[in-house]
């Protein structure tokens, strides 16, 4: 990349123009309508296979019409970032975000989503990678039923040892068979998984006093519940992250504690469960974080009343009361506001704990790199004035501490740095991408002069730069963003294998093209995608295989260029381009942003006319053909424009009746994935 250019002048030297009108254009909405596929016949805009070579057939179109009006004085477009979003912080934090989720929990909890269906998807725990029954509603669905069924009490057959085959196997009625599928509900993310694990509670409760069933090798199994049994329970409603998952969990902890026996009576992790329940519904409940604070205290208590230690707190059980107050989103006041810092919370956690263990000698409650790593991801989503800072300072401790220590749970490590990172991203400070920058060149000393060879950086590292670059704002940011890029390259020529550029990396340049105020962005967009493309089909690396992201991060690339006719032509053109060359290739289909997005380059790019209206009409209807039309593409469409009447013949509802997607045939819509998160999965 570093012998490319990039950046192309303006062959005129000036930076003059105006919203386009190309009455000239009426050919190309023509041609439109006759096309069955409707955007093959944009051929008359198609552009060369490299934007540096000789203009296309639209220079030709141009002239030969020549009835182009007068250019207005330039009026530069907003770089504003639509449904789009093409604020590809949104996808590095695809994996940032995983990353946080580590950081706010142990190794074991890291593969836990706080989300019960993104959890369900992963499920990546390790006992249900080698038991996919675990992971398969429908059947754990006929084994709980049968269970349930033949362990009626009004069911003679409940003196059997066996149940006989079901399912193809011998499902024996004892213990082990509720905790093991109690335990797999608790981690299927099933909707109803919370209900069946109750009823199998519930069922196990009702014998406790009456039954026990032997097993073949004459041992006696208890079938009542123990403090496993209910610990499951919690943890099953743990997981589902609903709103009143802490309370329903901690009803569960005070029957244990009223049963009064000693197998019931709820242990360390019978708590942490209890707190886990409250901090993933945190985002949803208020109160969460102060009940989840409230059981962690209540830990120490029992710790320092009873001669045993069945129940101690631990920095586990502390993560997760960080984890619900980083989610916290203050305290709701009157009038609507929110008001207090749920990072500050959390950062004053870990005062807590160290003080705890210096007093009580508790060493399992003092802090490590974990809850350290939760309180950085806590600033780094905070966005605070002083976010950045204060996450920083928070790294500066761990590195002091495990300089004065050497204990390797408090060394700070390549996702501690990059949280850090990530909060200067996102901290909109005038030098935080320069702070950015130099701690990833810090992080590079530290592994190079071998003082942190765990602080080594990863394509995530560069990557989270690259995306300060590019919301910085400030006016060389796409250059210093190709000047990072350039370095990844050269590193993974040198058998740095780990920072090699992805899809994501060329996606943030092309962003920091897009965002900025540099003249021939849309050139530039495009010839960085086009290195890209070279680059995978050379290599066939699939992390450099395009996809919808980038195809629409050159096409908002196009939508916010600014400069003279000649410039807004080119825009059109490698729109055009990359709105069939996606339609066309095997990495994917236009969807509703690449519709939606194409739509705000008309209408940036040209001045209303007819021809617009022509060409915006064909878009929709071919996006509606495609089950694409989302809410984006609805609003673009409004602010096109049209006529009341021409805009009702179209979406068949008045355009001052302002039109919602619940009011547009279901086929128009069906294809749409909304929200950031769940396209971004799509990609993966």
């Amino acid at each position: 990349m570093n012998n490319r250019k990039v950046s192309r002048r303006n062959p005129k030297g000036n930076r003059r123009g105006g919203v386009m009108n190309i009455t000239a254009v009426g050919v190309v909405a023509t041609a439109l309508i006759a096309s069955p596929i409707l955007l093959s016949a944009t051929i008359a805009f198609r552009p060369p296979v490299c934007p540096q070579t000789r203009r296309s057939p639209m220079s030709s179109a141009v002239t030969l019409f020549a009835t182009i009006e007068s250019q207005q004085e330039q009026q530069a477009a907003p770089n504003q970032f639509d449904d789009q979003d093409m604020d590809i912080s949104e996808t590095i934090s695809e994996e940032n975000k995983q990353q946080q989720q580590e950081l706010r929990t142990t190794t074991e909890e890291a593969q836990k989503k706080k989300k019960q269906r993104l959890f369900a998807k992963s499920n990546n725990n390790f006992r249900h990678n080698n038991n996919k029954a675990m992971a398969d509603p429908v059947f754990l669905q006929k084994r709980t039923e049968t269970l349930l069924r033949m362990t009626s009490p009004e069911n003679d057959i409940i003196d059997s040892m066996s149940l006989g085959n079901v399912g193809g196997g011998n499902m024996k009625v004892d213990k082990r068979t509720f905790d093991w599928l109690i335990d797999a509900w608790a981690y299927s993310g099933a909707d109803h998984a919370v209900e069946y694990t109750l009823r199998l509670l519930k069922r196990m409760e009702h014998f406790k006093d009456r039954m026990t069933m032997g097993g073949d090798d004459g041992d006696d199994y208890e079938l009542y519940p123990d403090v496993k049994t209910y610990t499951k329970v919690i943890n099953a409603i743990a997981n589902s992250g609903k709103e009143d998952a802490g309370e329903q969990a901690e009803a569960i902890l005070n029957r244990m504690i009223d049963m009064n026996e000693p197998l019931t009576m709820p242990n360390t992790y019978t708590y942490t469960n209890v707190i886990d329940a409250y901090a993933r519904s945190a985002p949803y409940n208020s109160n969460a974080p102060y009940s989840a604070q409230r059981l962690a205290e209540r830990m120490e208590e029992l710790r320092a009343t009873s001669t045993s230690e069945q129940v101690k707190p631990t920095a586990r059980a502390w993560n997760s009361v960080i984890g619900a107050w980083a989610d916290w989103m203050g305290e709701e006041m009157p009038w609507g506001e929110y008001v207090g810092s749920g990072a500050e919370r959390a950062e004053s956690c870990l005062d807590i704990m160290d003080e705890l263990a210096s007093v009580t000698g508790n060493e399992d409650v003092r802090p490590n790199s974990y809850n350290f790593n939760s309180v950085i991801s806590a600033w780094a989503n905070n966005g605070g004035g002083d976010a950045a800072f204060r996450a920083e300072n928070i790294l500066e401790r761990m590195e002091v501490l495990y300089r004065q220590t050497g204990q390797e749970d408090v060394k700070p490590r390549t996702v501690t740095y990059n949280a850090v990172i990530d909060a200067w991203a996102k901290s909109g400070e005038l030098d935080g991408a320069h702070r950015a920058e130099l701690l990833l060149g810090h992080m590079m000393e530290l592994f190079e002069t071998g003082h942190n060879v765990d602080a080594k950086p990863n394509v995530r590292s560069f990557n989270t730069v690259l995306n300060a670059w590019a919301k910085s704002g400030v006016f060389d940011a796409p250059v210093r963003a190709l000047k990072v890029l350039s370095r990844m390259e050269e590193l993974a020529s040198s058998d740095w294998d780990d920072v090699l550029p992805d899809a994501t990396s060329f996606a943030t340049v092309i962003n920091a093209y897009a965002r900025s105020n540099t003249f021939g962005k849309a050139d530039s967009a495009y010839e960085v995608y086009t290195y890209m493309k070279e680059m995978y089909d050379a290599t066939g690396n699939i992390k450099l295989r395009p996809n919808n992201i980038i195809y629409n991060s050159v096409l908002n690339a196009c939508a916010f260029t600014m400069g003279d006719f000649e410039e807004q032509s080119r825009a059109i053109e490698i729109a055009n381009s990359m709105l069939m060359g996606l339609d066309e290739s095997p990495y994917g289909k236009p969807d509703h942003i690449t519709y939606g997005t194409y739509l705000k380059v008309i209408a940036n790019q040209m001045d209303p006319s007819p021809a617009r209206t022509e060409i915006a009409a064909n878009v929709f209807q071919k996006c509606g053909s495609d089950g694409m039309v989302g809410g984006m593409v609805l609003r673009q469409l409004r602010e096109m424009g049209m006529a009341d009447e021409e805009f009702e013949e179209l979406v068949g509802v008045s355009i001052w009746k302002a039109p919602s997607l619940s009011d547009l045939p279901s086929s128009w819509t069906c294809n749409v994935i909304e929200g950031k998160r769940l396209r971004r999965r799509q990609f993966r």
